[in-house]
């Protein structure tokens, strides 16, 4: 059976502990109502399949429960007015409704069609893991990506929630045909209308991609770009488990400041905190000044001598660029925040640059700063370092 990935468990954990949040979301009240009002507004927008009528569509729903080991009634329907190719599913109630949309049903053959239908429920299947907290953080998520006042770190967690569903959703649709042609074939024609499609092929178009930039990932809002979800559905195929880091590179990528989540946010946050702890080490950086300063970052002033220089440098490195320019800049704030102590401060943050792997961002932060040259910055560099080595 598939399992949900971590950032599903991380973000349901998170929003949990915010109870007040999650009382409101998790609230059952009224459901029985907002079942039947949902019910008849279906019927008046669409057209309902019937076992009867529909025989194949039918036996289709129960290979795919079957294979996902669910129980639940599922409901079909075809909606009006509606030239979008597509498929959506709802799981109110513990009942299920599929919705197909424009062309979906012609352009697809059985296999293909099977998977479609794996992938719809296997969003049941999410929802029913972790005791019913996923679904619950998933309508939290869809609350705050619709939410014009959500912050950028918010809007973030809600996209890659989504793009994790839709790699899971792949992932059940697979397992339900067992067959990843079909899987990569069903997701090319819903977006592109085609009739016909090498699965293939489009692979191959995949990792010419990947080859050219080692760095792409995904960026729509909720549904990774097809070739990430084709490459993502073939390397689940060819390695299983084994494929999972790089599964997570083409997901989360190579973060820039722009594009951290709440709990990347949170880890630069840990960080800020301890290289600030580190630059708060020795005594003489501890005045008024800094120490105001400081407080400016955190609400408190904690110094933690045990703080492990290797281990701050491990959590840098990796970074994006415009996440070291960011660490630059706390160390440039810290080295100009007391006058009084000349260039100690600033000698202090050039050292602790080239021991962190920011030499480079440091240098180039005092240099924009203080409007120097080269020469002038490397020979100011020199200068705060003598000075630090005296005290």
């Amino acid at each position: 059976m598939i399992k949900y990935f971590p950032y599903h468990e991380l973000t349901a954990n998170y929003f949990e502990n915010n109870q007040q949040i999650w009382d409101f979301f998790s609230n059952t009240i009224n459901k029985e109502a907002q079942l039947k009002e949902f019910k008849v507004n279906l019927l008046k927008n669409t057209y309902q399949f019937t076992k009867e009528g529909e025989p194949e569509l039918f036996n289709k729903v129960a290979i795919a429960k079957e294979k996902l080991g669910l129980t639940v009634p599922v409901y079909l329907y075809q909606a009006q007015h509606a030239e979008e190719v597509n498929a959506s599913v709802l799981y109110l109630n513990k009942e299920v409704y599929i919705i197909f949309s424009g062309r979906l049903l012609q352009l697809l053959s059985d296999d293909e069609l099977l998977a479609v239908i794996g992938h719809e429920l296997s969003h049941v299947l999410l929802y029913t893991q972790l005791n019913g907290k996923i679904e619950v953080a998933d309508r939290i998520i869809y609350a705050l990506a619709n939410n014009a006042g959500s912050s950028p770190a918010h809007f973030e967690s809600a996209r890659l929630f989504k793009l994790y569903t839709e790699i899971f959703c792949d992932r059940g649709a697979y397992l339900v045909t067992g067959n990843y042609s079909a899987v990569i074939i069903s997701l090319v024609k819903v977006v592109t209308g085609l009739t016909s499609v090498n699965a293939d092929s489009y692979i191959k178009q995949a990792e010419e991609i990947f080859l050219a930039d080692t760095q792409t990932k995904a960026n729509g809002v909720s549904h990774p770009e097809n070739f990430i979800r084709a490459r993502a559905i073939w390397l689940w195929h060819s390695k299983g488990a084994e494929a999972e880091p790089e599964i997570k590179q083409m997901i989360q990528g190579y973060t820039s400041i722009d594009e951290l989540d709440l709990f990347q946010q949170n880890q630069m946050s840990l960080i800020t905190k301890e290289l600030a702890q580190l630059l708060l080490k020795p005594n003489w950086m501890r005045t008024p000044h800094i120490l105001a300063l400081n407080q400016q970052y955190f609400n408190r002033t904690e110094i933690n001598e045990q703080l492990s220089k290797e281990q701050l440098k491990l959590a840098i490195t990796p970074l994006h660029p415009s996440l070291k320019d960011y660490f630059s800049y706390v160390l440039y704030d810290f080295s100009m925040a007391d006058k009084e102590l000349e260039d100690a401060p600033l000698g202090l943050c050039f050292s602790l640059a080239e021991e962190l792997s920011l030499d480079e961002q440091f240098l180039n932060t005092v240099k924009r700063e203080k409007k120097l040259t080269q020469k002038k910055v490397l020979a100011l560099k020199k200068q705060a370092l003598s000075v630090l080595e005296e005290l």
